[in-house]
């Protein structure tokens, strides 16, 4: 068994079919909080594409041959419809056709699939890291000991070569009359 991780393929596409559901629900056009600055961490502006085309009608007879021309490229309205912004004003919110998803969608299906990869890549990495790391201490620690225990062997073996040094020779002993007799 190994820690590593990889690529998980139904983790994947279940990635993959999140990323696509959300861009099918998506209306394309200006996001106010599409990304974050990242100085401040406030939201900032940009455009997003999505599935969605939200089509503004000025004016209420304009309704039906927008909605005709727009059917006529292959749009089909979405489950909204149509939405009133004010009195004279709606928008028109229509499926994109397939042919103008595709593209869009493959680029955004293989940057899942890339941030996937190096998501599972650098987990990677870390774990390996990490346990060379744990490793690198284990042998330090290890040599620690080792150089402690040849300081003290040495120590010793200094201390008694000093201790012989400085001791003064020891006087015979005279025998004692006593034995003699």
């Amino acid at each position: 068994m190994t820690l590593f991780k990889a690529v998980d393929a139904t983790e994947l596409q279940a990635r993959k079919a999140a990323a696509e559901e959300q861009f099918r629900g998506r209306k394309s056009g200006i996001d106010h909080f599409a990304g974050n600055d990242p100085v401040t961490g406030r939201p900032v502006g940009g455009y997003v594409e999505g599935g969605i085309e939200a089509v503004l009608v000025k004016y209420a007879e304009d309704l039906i041959p927008v909605y005709i021309e727009y059917t006529a490229k292959g749009y089909t309205l979405t489950s909204v419809g149509v939405v009133s912004i004010n009195s004279s004003t709606w928008e028109v919110y229509l499926n994109r056709p397939e042919d103008q998803i595709k593209p869009l969608l493959d680029a955004i299906l293989q940057k899942v699939e890339d941030d996937y990869q190096a998501e599972v890549k650098a987990h990677n990495e870390a774990l390996l890291a990490k346990e060379v790391a744990a490793q690198i201490a284990i042998e330090q620690r290890r040599t620690e000991r080792e150089v402690a225990e040849a300081d003290r062997v040495r120590y010793a073996r200094i201390e008694a070569e000093v201790k012989a040094a400085l001791s003064a020779p020891a006087k015979e002993a005279k025998p004692s009359t006593r034995e003699k007799k």
